[in-house]
């Protein structure tokens, strides 16, 4: 071979080392990148990961919470339903005691009601314990199904109230009928 022939070929081969280190060299600067990148990524989600398990315990410690507590209220509902309940029954044999007819009493005369002091005004069944006495068996007689008008035939042979309308409809709404 000529020694320009040697040297052209020596100057190509030096040429295509040169390209070829340059490639490996772009390569390695590309890998380190890639690899940089996706370390920063995998960080990120980690992260990421992290803030959400945090979240989800807290959610379920939350919920967790929430759970009891609404078993503590139905619980209570349950006791506050049983002593209603109770209350209804204890009303109920009242009642049933209230509507047994009771024998006449023996006749005998009658006896006068005091007459009022001029500063007091006279005390009416509508009053005081009256209005109150009479929204109790109102609301049993409600409670066990009576109609609304023989509770208010009721009313009227055993009370003397002012608005007797506004009585029943006071005890029909809250019991539902």
């Amino acid at each position: 071979m000529s020694p320009e022939r040697k040297s052209a070929a020596a100057a190509a081969a030096d040429r295509v080392r040169a390209v070829l280190e340059a490639a490996e060299q772009s390569a390695a600067e590309l890998r380190a990148e890639a690899a940089e990148e996706i370390e920063g990524q995998l960080a990120r989600a980690q992260a990421v990961a992290e803030r959400l398990s945090g979240r989800a315990d807290e959610i379920e410690k939350a919920l967790q919470a929430l759970a009891d507590s609404v078993r503590e209220e139905l619980s209570a509902l349950k006791a506050d339903l049983e002593e209603l309940r109770a209350v209804k029954e204890g009303i109920g044999a009242v009642s049933s005691e209230a509507a047994a007819e009771p024998e006449p009493l023996p006749e005998s005369e009658p006896v006068p009601e005091p007459e009022p002091v001029a500063d007091e005004p006279a005390p009416s069944s509508a009053q005081g314990e009256g209005i109150e006495g009479a929204r109790v068996i109102a609301l049993n007689m409600a409670l066990t199904g009576s109609p609304r008008d023989e509770t208010a035939r009721y009313l009227s042979e055993n009370f003397q109230l002012d608005n007797p309308e506004a009585l029943l409809d006071e005890v029909y709404a809250r019991v539902g009928g």
